[in-house]
């Protein structure tokens, strides 16, 4: 099948669309490996006392910790790091913050030329006031050197060339804070050091999304707007070496991130948990809108037919997970509750996903005729697209490829995206061995874990 073939049109969920043959064959799997209810499979990973979540113990910051504190970098310029870097000064004014992008052409020079121009950037929304951080450079080593926190805000796609960047000025004691970094940036970043010689002693973390929804409202010589729209209020950890998850919680959280982190036990977990379906089926089942440049709301255009279909995609997932070992994963449902605080129930019984993306309380929602708060993307060419394929569609197929377990969504997904990108994500995905993982690693991670539990 190429492409997404129009048939009659159809009115759902207040939004027209169409059917088309992709639509139809994803809404239509049903394999027998996905039929349990998922949501009531992972709703016991948000209990209190969930023996396969740590959660760190409150306390001074110690000698330690002050040391990691000193400095900290935000390792790329676009919304995500531009707004971190600032809120952190901002929250945060006796930390010295570097900010580091990359310079790769004409315009990266322009754009680094005018953030260092200006005497403060703008904060707006939840966060109200003006700050700058401290260094703003395309040097490495004067953004690797000395920082206590390098914390990783570019996309998950390009995490594997950030990696060997970054090795040569890695020292003792770093440690290196990825937010969604897919399936699982911190494995492919630690074996890309240690490939390129890098002996440094350093940690990683990954949260599986980023705590923020920002958005750049100006940038141009005159002035720099950042508006920060919404915080998470929990994200999931995980570390490698994974003996360290405590000692990272306490220093977060007596850091720049107070009362943030939900530490995993598992060092795959916090990658796993966060599901792709809200971006993947929404940028290829609003095919048709998005190729014809309309003005929507991208999440509330979902309709109810398309949230059935990510609640498919989490059932594979977390059927891939079960069968790892991995007994607490979240459902999409479950990460807006989490997250956001949407209620799960209403008048005693269980919400639909469709119910709970149009909730007032979500970062997404705006009333009819009003401001478009999550604008769609312009273009198939997306990061909601490629990004979410090659770093959490692809590596979970392969997971699933190596216990045995039949995922026909995510091979479908894979298949479409690369239709509609001309590209070969089975190829260009990431896959276990860019992880550092074997088939025989998947099949028996109980123990093969432990190996990651004091290196890598």
């Amino acid at each position: 099948m190429a492409g997404l073939l129009p048939a009659s049109p159809v009115r759902k969920g207040g939004v027209e669309g169409s059917y088309n043959e992709l639509f139809l064959f994803l809404t239509g799997l049903r394999s027998t490996a996905v039929r349990q209810n998922p949501r009531a499979e992972a709703r016991g990973g948000f209990t209190l006392h969930s023996p396969f979540v740590i959660y760190p113990k409150r306390s001074r910051i110690d000698t330690m910790n002050n040391n990691h504190t000193k400095q900290i970098t935000v390792f790329g310029a676009g919304n995500a790091g531009i707004a971190e870097a600032t809120r952190i000064k901002f929250q945060f004014p006796e930390i010295k913050v570097v900010l580091y992008n990359r310079i790769s052409n004409e315009t990266s020079r322009e754009k680094l030329a005018l953030l260092q121009h200006q005497k403060a950037f703008h904060l707006a929304g939840i966060y109200q006031g003006k700050a700058k951080p401290d260094v703003i450079t395309s040097r490495l080593d004067e953004a690797v050197k000395g920082s206590g926190i390098i914390v990783i805000t570019t996309t998950a796609n390009a995490h594997g060339s950030v990696a060997p960047q970054i090795a040569p000025y890695l020292s003792d004691g770093q440690i290196i804070l990825i937010f969604a970094g897919g399936i699982d940036s911190k494995f492919l970043m630690a074996k890309k050091i240690r490939e390129d010689g890098c002996t440094a002693d350093v940690t990683f973390a990954d949260a599986d999304t980023f705590i923020y929804a920002t958005k750049i409202m100006e940038l141009s010589p005159g002035k720099i707007d950042l508006l920060v729209k919404a915080r998470k209020q929990k994200l999931y950890l995980s570390v490698l070496p994974f003996e360290r998850m405590s000692h990272v919680l306490h220093l977060l959280e007596n850091s720049i991130y107070p009362d943030q982190f939900i530490g995993c036990y598992d060092p795959l977990q916090a990658g796993i948990n966060d599901g792709p379906g809200l971006h993947i089926i929404g940028i290829i089942m609003q095919r048709r809108r998005i190729e014809a440049h309309e003005d929507f709301n991208f999440y509330l255009g979902l309709t109810e037919e398309m949230t059935e279909t990510i609640e498919e995609l989490d059932a594979e997932r977390i059927t891939v997970a079960h069968a790892m070992g991995i007994r607490k994963c979240p459902t999409t449902c479950d990460f807006l509750h989490t997250s956001y605080n949407i209620p799960l129930t209403a008048g005693g019984h269980e919400r639909s996903l469709f119910d709970m993306i149009h909730d007032e309380g979500t970062p997404y929602y705006n009333p009819p005729g009003g401001p478009i708060r999550s604008p769609a993307p312009k273009s198939m060419n997306h990061r909601y697209l490629y990004e979410e394929v090659m770093t959490r569609v692809v590596p979970l197929y392969y997971m699933a490829e190596a216990i045995g377990i039949d995922t026909p969504l995510h091979k479908r997904i894979i298949e479409e995206a690369g239709n509609i990108l001309n590209r070969n994500y089975f190829k260009e995905g990431r896959n276990l061995d860019d992880l550092g993982l074997s088939p025989q690693d998947i099949l028996n991670w109980p123990i093969a874990k432990k190996r990651f539990e004091h290196s890598f």
